[in-house]
């Protein structure tokens, strides 16, 4: 071959050199544009994805225990794996002493505890009694002649009976005296002086001067509204059902009253929390208050301190400066989820941040429908966590710390090395991929349970606590004004914090609307529902007839009357 061919060769070949380059990198501008269009398709489809969660209904976080025990297992594969055959491993000992999640319940001698079953037995003992005899017809009509009573058949049944408002007339009998009566003052250096020829006894002070409503009824509304969720306008159509229509504007006149006597208890409730709590767990939702051109977003937040107090708070922006407005003086363990708004207070403030393990579940949860074998090996480690915390509950702070420490730590050590082995696998756009991201910057706090045993592993309290505002948004759709959001946070504390401490929340109402008004106000966490036990026991006689039903003084009006019977028109 000559020269000439060999050089014609190298054109041929330079020239198809050139082509691949150009289809080269026409393909690479095809696979671009193809790339964006997938970055474009992915947006949409992660829009569609937050529409959809956004209004789909609410579903429990329930797992397959077969996939969760499934997933413990692979587990402990992944860690006996990465040990030499004669090697031993703390954690992977502790792990192998463990029972596989989800297994039955078991008693302290190991045996299977019994489900139950059959209809659940009712406590009737409290209710009132109504005796209802039946006899047979031919008893009946024979008078009972020729028939001897040999026994009985009882069943009981529950019944309803309306029991509603009522009519309390407040009668203050005017008394003349007779003869002349004055009274000497000489030895405090006054003149005698005639005593009034008519008496009449002052309003209780069980009752609000001026003012229709009892504060029995104040307690129904406020406990029907904030406790049970009904609006205004379903208690106007309940009480129209019952014979006695009131007005929605009636309502909240007696809600706005109320409101005055009651809104210093909380703030006394939180300012005691902010000084006295060891840990406080938070949480926030949304609030829409009508506005002029819509509704506006307002927040509440909730504050669980310790087992003390509930107390809820709004606030028009949701950022990190009114997180610490509001917790401001506070020293302790806040638990939370890993929301941007209180880094601020973690920054500036002597609070420690306590992670919450149930905010960790529910990322894993997520994933379980993009990656279900990694999700599921997740959950079985997290479920073992809340396993152990239902046998530590009822121990002391010291004993759970070390139980924690014995059960608990090992199964933190291991999802550690599960998160560092699978982190470089999964896809960085993917559920597993945020889960891994929120373990690892909440990968301290999440600890905090294991320093103290008096820190919980979940903020769920804080959740179920805001669960009322969320059920109460389906029925009214949002607050009318900001004083109706103010009505709501300060009432929903008192009611939160009486199921808090056992107490009725409409008898500690009632009670504490007589005597607020009464109560020093310097004194006023005094009348939280914490201390409101004490409270009753240290009050004197005229404090304890506040507290009392104004009808409990017909009573007294009664006997009265029996031991001296007046003749009213002989007295006049």
């Amino acid at each position: 071959m000559g020269c000439r061919e060999a050089r014609q060769q190298l054109d041929d070949a330079g020239m198809r050199v050139v082509q691949f380059e150009a289809e080269i990198t026409a393909l690479e501008g095809e696979l671009a544009e193809a790339l964006k269009l997938v970055e474009l398709q992915k947006a949409d489809l992660d829009r569609y994805e937050k529409a959809i969660a956004a209004n789909a209904p609410h579903r429990p976080e329930r797992t397959v225990r077969e996939q969760i025990q499934l997933g413990w297992a692979r587990v402990l594969q992944a860690l006996d794996e990465e040990l030499d055959s004669d090697a031993s491993d703390s954690t992977l000992d502790a792990l192998n002493g463990m029972k596989p999640p989800g297994s039955s319940t078991t008693d302290g001698e190991g045996n299977s505890k019994p489900r139950g079953h059959g209809r659940r037995p009712m406590d009737l003992s409290k209710l009132p009694l109504k005796l209802v005899k039946i006899d047979p017809a031919e008893v009946i009509a024979a008078g009972g002649a020729g028939f001897r009573l040999i026994g009985e058949e009882t069943s009981s049944r529950v019944g309803y009976r309306f029991g509603g408002y009522l009519h309390v007339k407040l009668v203050r009998r005017k008394w003349a005296r007779v003869g002349v009566h004055v009274v000497d003052l000489s030895t405090a250096g006054l003149s005698e002086r005639a005593l009034p020829p008519v008496v009449i006894a002052d309003i209780p002070d069980c009752l609000w001067p001026r003012f229709l409503a009892d504060p029995s009824a104040v307690a129904n509304v406020i406990v029907s509204k904030y406790g049970d969720v009904l609006p205004l306008n379903r208690q106007e159509t309940i009480s129209k059902r019952a014979g006695f229509p009131l007005k929605r504007s009636t309502l909240c006149n007696w809600l706005g009253e109320a409101h005055r006597a009651l809104y210093r208890v909380v703030d006394a409730m939180l300012a005691d929390a902010r000084q006295h709590a060891f840990c406080i767990a938070t949480d926030a939702t949304g609030a829409p208050v009508k506005g002029i051109a819509g509704c506006e977003p307002w927040h509440v937040f909730v504050f669980v301190a310790d087992s003390a107090h509930i107390i809820f708070r709004h606030t028009k922006e949701h950022n990190g400066k009114e997180v610490s407005k509001m917790l401001e003086g506070f020293h302790g363990y806040l638990l939370a989820d890993a929301s941007s708004v209180y880094h601020l207070a973690y920054r500036t403030s002597d609070i420690t941040e306590s992670g919450c393990w149930a905010h960790l579940r529910r990322y894993f949860w997520k994933a379980v429908e993009t990656d279900s074998a990694l999700a599921y090996e997740a959950l079985a480690l997290i479920s073992q966590l809340f396993a152990i915390e239902r046998d530590c509950k009822q121990m002391s702070a010291a004993e759970r710390k070390k139980h924690r420490g014995a059960r608990a730590g090992p199964i933190v050590e291991a999802l550690d090395r599960w998160v560092e082995h699978h982190r470089g696998e999964v896809d960085p756009r993917g559920r597993i991929h945020a889960a891994l991201t929120y373990y690892n910057n909440q990968r301290l706090a999440l600890r905090q349970f294991l320093v103290d045993g008096r820190l919980s592993i979940h903020n769920n309290v804080s959740e179920r606590a805001l669960r009322n505002l969320v059920l109460g948004r389906l029925n009214w759709l949002y607050f009318q004004n900001e004083t109706g959001l103010e009505w709501y946070t300060v009432f929903r504390s008192l009611i939160a914090s009486c199921a808090l401490h056992d107490l009725n929340p409409q008898r500690y109402l009632e009670q504490v609307l007589r005597l607020a008004p009464h109560w020093p106000v310097t004194r006023m966490l005094d009348l939280a529902p914490k201390f409101w036990a004490g409270t009753i026991e240290r009050l004197d006689d005229g404090q304890r007839a506040i507290i009392a039903q104004p009808w409990a003084l017909d009573d007294q009006l009664v006997d009265h009357e029996r031991a001296q019977p007046q003749d009213l028109g002989a007295v006049a």
